[in-house]
């Protein structure tokens, strides 16, 4: 059987949490500085008070919004390829997103991202069992027009892979360029085919920003899926409290949800997650931390109260170097939001709290991901696997497992998960092969990878050219 789902929240715990979530929705609302947003809910009856950019959503609202959600939908590659659901809780790993520094796989260096990190990260991600979906890594910083650098990120990733992609922006112009670059490159129909999927976020307490509710008017009639993804820090933008933390998301995530459901019931939608809490001795924002992990097991339990699809962030580390710490963090927080059944994954490549990305981490990542999903789908016990008839024809002291055709057709299954970086043997062929470590090893892979300089499923050069166009009307516009 699978492994159990993991909890921290009992049912009446998830209750009370939606109980105080509704009650905080309809008493202190939420705030926006964005006209054409509240003069929609206003005309759609909910409870506006124009001159404060206050908005209260009642019970009623928030129950519509929640009914009217897909459990459920689809994702499809580049070339309009069902690939797999989201929301049936067998978690997707994404890698990525956002981050600014990279580590240079030749000097071992931080320094500015470039576009050039992006194409081979997509190209790494394209052969990597484990990596579903593909988060812009970086914003790249050696791009003309500072503006448009998400824009050059999203265009790299969608020439050098055909996986589905992610992307995330507080700006609704550039939002829509995205989609724009999707649409051009993808082969099906983006208004019914999910292809690419855009994470907009509230900022804590209870505020939305302009630029962020221009991208969700934009987006939700694209038929364009949205992560809303609350930061909420701990003790500084929501309670110090692990179960204030989540309410505080909880409220800012179903005001979203209520927003995209009044513009178009039945828009697709991620419950995301991405808690953070703060070491109040160093002023540290952390994602990496024990407690972020234990609200990673909440969120995905509240989601599964909603009946929602959900996303969260990890693997996670907010340690400045690839060693045993960020190994720890990561596996940890990649096993619990694995384990707690979240859907979409996002983080992998990433480390520093976010803010930095290397080949080498990806495929780090890409291995305790395989891990993870390897536990959490448990034992497969029947008359085969237990090999009763097996046991008892070898018998006691006898031979023939290593060569017995059951050996060899479990062999080549899943039930062992396959080492792409580990170490394992006596220390005499380890040290034969140069007594390197994972990151070694690791940095070894990239360098392969480096050398094929062209995608395994090259975009048409037409195509190429249109995604080329749209960056050059975007930057156009700008002046």
């Amino acid at each position: 059987m699978e492994l159990a789902k993991l909890q921290v929240l009992s049912e009446e715990e998830v209750r009370l949490i939606h109980e105080a979530t509704l009650e905080i929705l309809a008493g202190c609302g939420v705030k926006m500085h964005h006209r054409p947003m509240l003069t929609f809910l206003k005309q759609k009856g909910l409870s506006v008070d124009m001159e404060q950019g206050l908005v209260r959503f009642s019970r009623g609202v928030i129950e519509d919004a929640l009914a009217s959600t897909p459990g459920q939908f689809e994702v499809f590659d580049r070339e309009g390829r069902f690939v797999y659901v989201l929301g049936d809780r067998r978690s997707k790993i994404a890698a990525g997103h956002n981050a600014v520094f990279w580590v240079d796989s030749e000097t071992g260096q931080t320094r500015p991202a470039r576009t050039a990190d992006v194409e081979l990260f997509a190209r790494i991600c394209q052969e990597l069992e484990c990596i579903d979906m593909i988060g812009i890594p970086v914003m790249p910083q050696d791009v003309p027009e500072p503006r448009a650098t998400l824009l050059y990120g999203v265009r790299a990733v969608i020439e050098n892979s055909v996986k589905p992609i992610y992307f995330s922006t507080d700006n609704g112009k550039v939002n829509r360029a995205c989609i724009e670059l999707a649409r051009a490159a993808f082969a099906g129909r983006l208004e019914e085919q999910v292809y690419a999927i855009s994470q907009l976020s509230s900022t804590s307490p209870l505020f939305w920003e302009g630029g962020v509710l221009d991208a969700i008017m934009d987006t939700v009639p694209t038929g364009v899926p949205l992560a809303i993804l609350p930061e909420p820090i701990a003790g500084f933008t929501a309670p110090y409290t692990l179960a204030g933390l989540v309410t505080m998301n909880n409220a800012e995530c179903l005001s979203g949800l209520a927003m995209i459901q009044l513009l178009r019931p039945g828009a697709k939608f991620l419950y995301a997650n991405s808690w953070t809490t703060m070491d109040m001795r160093t002023a540290s924002a952390l994602v990496g931390s024990t407690e972020t992990t234990i609200c990673r097991i909440a969120g995905a339990q509240l989601a599964h109260f909603y009946r929602l699809p959900c996303h969260t962030t990890a693997p996670n580390s907010d340690n400045h170097a690839h060693d045993e710490q960020n190994a720890w963090e990561k596996t940890l927080s990649q096993f619990c939001a694995v384990a707690a059944g979240n859907d979409l994954i996002v983080n992998c490549g990433m480390f520093a709290t976010g803010l930095t990305c290397s080949h080498e981490q990806l495929l780090m990542d890409e291995e305790i991901s395989a891990m993870a999903r390897r536990i959490a789908t448990g034992m497969t016990v029947n008359a085969e696997t237990i090999a009763a008839n097996l046991i008892q024809q070898i018998g006691p002291r006898g031979e023939g497992y290593l060569t017995c055709e059951h050996t060899l057709h479990w062999l080549r299954s899943s039930e062992y998960v396959r080492p792409r970086l580990s170490v394992s043997g006596s220390r005499t062929v380890w040290e034969a092969r140069g007594a390197k470590d994972t990151y070694q090893i690791a940095q070894e892979k990239v360098r392969q990878y480096a050398a094929r300089t062209q995608p395994a499923h090259p975009l048409p050069e037409s195509v190429r050219k249109q995604l080329a166009e749209i960056i050059v009307s975007f930057e156009r516009d700008l002046i």
